[in-house]
């Protein structure tokens, strides 16, 4: 089984907090993604600080920014070669977003996609990126488990021809109504063979620092830089 570890280095939230929202990840990745996406199953664990993760793990690690994250050798790989997800708390809770749905989001998102290669075309040829957390991007469209709130996501019907018709859901929580329609709070990444990658964003989303600047480190930020320029972590333990 895919083991994940849950790394805090954010002075913004506690280690108790990120704890109680594991839980809420698992059963999200394990059930409803599952059913959705058809993702393999796996495990959550938190790491302490100090407390290497196992060698063969996929990290989620909090941060405050992408400075941080940076200074600390956190780049766009694990220190194995291995999908990373990264939380920027500091930049979520200026948006006044919930750091929970902020989470699931690049959990759902790693899930689907690990080493964001993943693209549909669509009806003029356009490539979409693979990001099924982005286009219902906010906390109006989140729900629950367990108390804790959790990212909505979009399903494969998403990026199906424009005039699929029947009942059909676009995403998870039945808040889109047709494939390639981004919320007012979201946003999408498409890649035209003629101009290359342009982000379309939604009018609510255009306000916030992450959906107007893909933040360093983001997936958004390393699918436009391309992987011949990642690198892998140097983080250090103990």
């Amino acid at each position: 089984m895919l083991q994940i570890a849950v790394i805090n280095k954010s002075t913004a939230i506690s280690d108790a907090d990120v704890k109680k929202m594991i839980p809420a990840f698992s059963t999200q990745w394990n059930t409803d993604l599952k059913s959705v996406w058809n993702v393999g199953d796996a495990a959550f664990t938190f790491h302490a600080k100090e407390k290497a993760p196992a060698s063969d793990s996929w990290w989620v690690v909090f941060f405050d920014e992408p400075g941080q994250a940076q200074a600390l050798a956190y780049h766009d790989l694990t220190n194995e070669g291995l999908p990373i997800a990264k939380v920027f708390v500091k930049l979520i809770l200026a948006d006044k977003f919930s750091v929970s749905v902020a989470a699931a989001h690049e959990i759902c998102e790693m899930a689907v996609d690990p080493w964001l290669n993943n693209a549909y075309e669509d009806p003029e040829g356009a490539f979409w990126a693979s990001e099924v957390c982005d286009p219902v991007e906010d906390d109006e469209y989140a729900y629950k488990i367990g108390g804790i709130l959790v990212a909505d996501f979009v399903t494969p019907n998403w990026f199906r021809h424009e005039h699929t018709k029947g009942p059909i859901d676009f995403d998870f929580g039945r808040h889109a109504h047709a494939a390639f329609e981004v919320s007012t709070g979201g946003f999408a990444q498409k890649f035209d063979p003629k101009s290359g990658w342009k982000q379309i964003t939604g009018a609510k989303a255009k306000k916030t620092v992450r959906g107007a600047n893909p933040p360093v480190g983001s997936r958004r930020e390393r699918r436009a830089r391309g992987r011949k320029k990642w690198t892998r972590s140097g983080a250090k333990w103990g």
